[in-house]
Protein backbone atom coordinates (compact mmCIF):
# COMPACT_ATOMS: atom_id res chain seq x y z
CA UNK A 1 0.00 0.00 0.00
CA UNK A 2 1.62 3.35 -0.66
CA UNK A 3 2.38 5.84 1.79
CA UNK A 4 -0.24 8.85 2.18
CA UNK A 5 0.42 12.12 0.57
CA UNK A 6 -0.10 15.35 1.84
CA UNK A 7 -1.25 18.16 0.35
CA UNK A 8 0.13 21.84 0.62
CA UNK A 9 -2.74 24.57 0.78
CA UNK A 10 -2.20 27.43 -2.01
CA UNK A 11 -1.71 31.21 -1.55
CA UNK A 12 -2.21 34.22 -3.90
CA UNK A 13 0.50 36.84 -4.32
CA UNK A 14 0.36 40.06 -6.70
CA UNK A 15 3.35 40.74 -8.42
CA UNK A 16 4.50 44.35 -8.34
CA UNK A 17 6.08 44.45 -11.37
CA UNK A 18 3.42 43.48 -14.03
CA UNK A 19 0.15 43.49 -11.47
CA UNK A 20 -0.13 39.63 -12.35
CA UNK A 21 -1.73 37.67 -9.49
CA UNK A 22 0.17 34.12 -9.09
CA UNK A 23 -0.47 31.29 -7.05
CA UNK A 24 2.05 29.14 -5.07
CA UNK A 25 2.19 26.92 -2.38
CA UNK A 26 4.84 26.26 1.08
CA UNK A 27 7.89 24.85 0.10
CA UNK A 28 8.38 21.31 1.49
CA UNK A 29 11.33 19.42 3.56
CA UNK A 30 12.51 18.81 0.25
CA UNK A 31 13.02 22.91 -1.00
CA UNK A 32 14.25 24.02 3.04
CA UNK A 33 16.96 22.14 2.44
CA UNK A 34 18.12 23.68 -0.41
CA UNK A 35 17.69 26.49 1.33
CA UNK A 36 19.65 25.26 4.19
CA UNK A 37 22.79 24.62 2.00
CA UNK A 38 22.59 27.77 0.29
CA UNK A 39 22.37 29.83 3.75
CA UNK A 40 25.71 27.84 4.75
CA UNK A 41 27.31 28.83 1.92
CA UNK A 42 27.31 32.42 2.32
CA UNK A 43 27.22 33.38 -1.02
CA UNK A 44 24.93 35.42 -2.40
CA UNK A 45 24.70 34.21 -5.91
CA UNK A 46 24.32 30.79 -4.48
CA UNK A 47 21.21 32.23 -2.69
CA UNK A 48 19.56 33.73 -6.14
CA UNK A 49 19.99 30.62 -7.51
CA UNK A 50 18.62 28.63 -4.46
CA UNK A 51 15.54 31.05 -4.60
CA UNK A 52 15.04 30.52 -7.99
CA UNK A 53 15.10 26.60 -8.07
CA UNK A 54 12.62 26.84 -5.21
CA UNK A 55 9.93 29.35 -7.00
CA UNK A 56 10.27 27.28 -9.77
CA UNK A 57 8.88 24.79 -7.90
CA UNK A 58 6.54 26.45 -5.75
CA UNK A 59 4.65 28.58 -8.28
CA UNK A 60 1.58 27.00 -9.78
CA UNK A 61 1.42 29.47 -12.33
CA UNK A 62 3.13 29.29 -15.79
CA UNK A 63 6.22 31.82 -15.38
CA UNK A 64 9.40 32.18 -16.73
CA UNK A 65 10.96 33.25 -13.10
CA UNK A 66 14.25 33.81 -15.03
CA UNK A 67 12.79 37.12 -16.54
CA UNK A 68 10.95 38.08 -13.06
CA UNK A 69 12.56 41.28 -11.79
CA UNK A 70 15.17 40.70 -8.90
CA UNK A 71 12.63 42.46 -6.27
CA UNK A 72 9.67 40.10 -7.70
CA UNK A 73 11.68 37.26 -7.04
CA UNK A 74 12.60 38.34 -3.50
CA UNK A 75 9.17 39.46 -2.41
CA UNK A 76 7.87 36.27 -3.57
CA UNK A 77 10.19 34.26 -1.86
CA UNK A 78 9.63 35.96 1.53
CA UNK A 79 6.14 35.04 1.13
CA UNK A 80 6.68 31.78 0.47
CA UNK A 81 8.53 31.63 3.58
CA UNK A 82 6.24 33.24 6.00
CA UNK A 83 3.62 30.47 4.77
CA UNK A 84 6.13 27.57 5.12
CA UNK A 85 8.15 28.31 7.65
CA UNK A 86 6.56 31.44 9.88
CA UNK A 87 5.46 34.95 9.33
CA UNK A 88 8.37 35.99 12.15
CA UNK A 89 12.03 36.06 12.32
CA UNK A 90 14.37 37.11 14.40
CA UNK A 91 17.42 39.05 13.55
CA UNK A 92 20.33 40.42 15.86
CA UNK A 93 21.12 44.09 16.07
CA UNK A 94 24.37 45.86 17.57
CA UNK A 95 25.27 49.10 18.13
CA UNK A 96 27.57 50.18 15.53
CA UNK A 97 31.02 50.11 16.97
CA UNK A 98 29.59 48.98 20.37
CA UNK A 99 28.64 53.01 20.29
CA UNK A 100 24.65 53.81 20.99
CA UNK A 101 23.25 56.73 19.07
CA UNK A 102 23.83 59.21 22.31
CA UNK A 103 27.69 58.25 21.93
CA UNK A 104 28.06 55.68 24.67
CA UNK A 105 29.41 52.28 24.92
CA UNK A 106 27.10 49.73 24.93
CA UNK A 107 28.06 45.78 23.58
CA UNK A 108 24.60 44.34 24.39
CA UNK A 109 23.12 42.48 21.26
CA UNK A 110 19.70 42.86 20.73
CA UNK A 111 17.45 40.31 19.37
CA UNK A 112 14.14 41.96 17.30
CA UNK A 113 11.18 40.21 16.11
CA UNK A 114 10.27 41.13 12.23
CA UNK A 115 7.16 40.39 10.31
CA UNK A 116 7.68 39.73 7.34
CA UNK A 117 4.41 39.98 6.12
CA UNK A 118 4.82 43.61 6.44
CA UNK A 119 7.36 43.61 3.94
CA UNK A 120 6.69 44.73 0.42
CA UNK A 121 8.55 46.12 -2.29
CA UNK A 122 8.59 49.87 -2.72
CA UNK A 123 10.17 52.36 -5.12
CA UNK A 124 11.45 55.96 -4.88
CA UNK A 125 9.26 58.71 -5.87
CA UNK A 126 9.09 60.24 -9.14
CA UNK A 127 10.02 56.19 -10.63
CA UNK A 128 9.09 55.48 -13.49
CA UNK A 129 9.76 52.93 -16.84
CA UNK A 130 8.61 55.82 -19.63
CA UNK A 131 11.32 58.41 -19.78
CA UNK A 132 10.69 61.58 -21.57
CA UNK A 133 13.88 62.62 -23.06
CA UNK A 134 13.14 65.42 -25.62
CA UNK A 135 10.32 67.13 -26.73
CA UNK A 136 9.58 64.28 -28.92
CA UNK A 137 11.87 61.16 -28.11
CA UNK A 138 11.79 58.82 -25.20
CA UNK A 139 12.66 55.18 -23.97
CA UNK A 140 10.58 52.51 -22.52
CA UNK A 141 12.61 50.51 -19.56
CA UNK A 142 12.33 47.06 -18.57
CA UNK A 143 13.24 45.62 -15.20
CA UNK A 144 16.41 43.65 -14.49
CA UNK A 145 15.53 40.00 -14.16
CA UNK A 146 17.65 37.72 -12.55
CA UNK A 147 20.22 37.49 -15.20
CA UNK A 148 21.19 40.84 -15.14
CA UNK A 149 21.73 40.60 -11.58
CA UNK A 150 24.51 37.97 -11.75
CA UNK A 151 26.21 40.26 -13.95
CA UNK A 152 25.88 42.47 -11.59
CA UNK A 153 28.10 40.77 -9.20
CA UNK A 154 30.44 39.40 -11.98
CA UNK A 155 30.72 43.42 -12.61
CA UNK A 156 31.55 44.34 -9.12
CA UNK A 157 33.89 41.12 -8.36
CA UNK A 158 35.96 41.09 -11.93
CA UNK A 159 37.97 43.57 -12.30
CA UNK A 160 38.87 42.84 -15.86
CA UNK A 161 35.52 44.09 -16.44
CA UNK A 162 35.49 47.50 -17.69
CA UNK A 163 32.76 49.32 -14.78
CA UNK A 164 32.20 52.32 -17.96
CA UNK A 165 30.95 49.21 -20.62
CA UNK A 166 29.60 47.40 -18.17
CA UNK A 167 26.92 50.29 -17.14
CA UNK A 168 25.83 50.63 -21.07
CA UNK A 169 25.56 46.76 -21.34
CA UNK A 170 22.91 47.01 -18.78
CA UNK A 171 21.31 49.90 -20.21
CA UNK A 172 21.02 48.40 -23.51
CA UNK A 173 19.54 44.87 -22.14
CA UNK A 174 17.03 46.84 -20.09
CA UNK A 175 15.63 49.56 -23.07
CA UNK A 176 12.39 47.82 -23.92
CA UNK A 177 11.40 50.55 -26.99
CA UNK A 178 12.87 53.98 -28.14
CA UNK A 179 9.64 56.00 -29.46
CA UNK A 180 10.31 59.28 -31.38
CA UNK A 181 6.59 60.77 -32.14
CA UNK A 182 4.11 58.21 -32.74
CA UNK A 183 6.69 55.48 -34.08
CA UNK A 184 8.21 52.90 -32.23
CA UNK A 185 11.42 51.43 -31.91
CA UNK A 186 11.92 48.01 -30.34
CA UNK A 187 15.22 46.90 -29.30
CA UNK A 188 15.22 43.38 -30.27
CA UNK A 189 14.93 44.99 -33.69
CA UNK A 190 18.39 46.99 -33.48
CA UNK A 191 21.67 45.71 -33.70
CA UNK A 192 23.95 46.49 -29.96
CA UNK A 193 26.04 48.82 -32.35
CA UNK A 194 23.33 50.91 -32.90
CA UNK A 195 21.74 51.10 -29.70
CA UNK A 196 25.10 51.98 -28.59
CA UNK A 197 25.01 55.03 -31.21
CA UNK A 198 21.75 56.28 -29.71
CA UNK A 199 23.14 55.98 -26.39
CA UNK A 200 26.35 58.37 -27.24
CA UNK A 201 24.25 60.63 -28.67
CA UNK A 202 22.16 61.80 -25.72
CA UNK A 203 23.25 64.73 -23.52
CA UNK A 204 24.42 64.03 -19.50
CA UNK A 205 20.86 64.78 -18.69
CA UNK A 206 19.15 62.45 -20.81
CA UNK A 207 21.66 60.13 -19.49
CA UNK A 208 21.39 60.50 -15.79
CA UNK A 209 17.91 60.53 -16.12
CA UNK A 210 17.95 56.73 -17.50
CA UNK A 211 20.27 56.02 -14.76
CA UNK A 212 17.88 57.31 -12.60
CA UNK A 213 15.58 53.99 -13.35
CA UNK A 214 17.74 51.47 -11.95
CA UNK A 215 18.54 53.77 -8.78
CA UNK A 216 14.48 54.42 -8.13
CA UNK A 217 13.36 51.00 -9.30
CA UNK A 218 10.74 48.88 -6.63
CA UNK A 219 12.93 47.06 -4.00
CA UNK A 220 12.99 45.62 -0.65
CA UNK A 221 12.91 47.74 2.75
CA UNK A 222 11.80 48.11 6.07
CA UNK A 223 12.78 50.42 8.38
CA UNK A 224 12.09 50.68 11.83
CA UNK A 225 13.14 51.51 15.59
CA UNK A 226 13.91 49.11 18.21
CA UNK A 227 14.59 49.59 21.91
CA UNK A 228 18.10 48.31 23.23
CA UNK A 229 17.54 46.11 26.10
CA UNK A 230 21.08 47.24 27.37
CA UNK A 231 20.77 51.09 27.62
CA UNK A 232 17.56 51.80 26.57
CA UNK A 233 18.86 53.73 23.75
CA UNK A 234 16.29 53.95 20.81
CA UNK A 235 18.24 52.88 17.21
CA UNK A 236 16.58 53.56 13.71
CA UNK A 237 17.86 50.58 11.63
CA UNK A 238 17.05 50.42 7.77
CA UNK A 239 16.90 46.62 6.08
CA UNK A 240 17.31 46.67 2.52
CA UNK A 241 17.64 43.38 -0.01
CA UNK A 242 17.28 39.62 0.48
CA UNK A 243 20.54 39.55 2.25
CA UNK A 244 19.64 41.59 5.00
CA UNK A 245 16.92 39.28 6.02
CA UNK A 246 18.64 36.52 6.90
CA UNK A 247 21.75 37.96 7.50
Amino acid sequence: MALPVLNAPTYELTLTSSGETIQYRPFLVKEEKILLMALESNDEQEMMRSMKQIISSCVMNDIDVEKLPIFDIQYLFLSMRSVSVGEEIVLRFKHPDDLNSNKEECKHIQDVKINLKQIKPTSLEGHTKKIDLSDNVGVVMKYPGLDMYNRFNKFDNDEEVNAIDAVFDIMIDNIEMIYQDDSVFYTDDHTKEEMLDFLNSLNTKQFEDMRNFFQTMPYLRHEFDYVCDGCGCTEHVTLSGIEDFFA
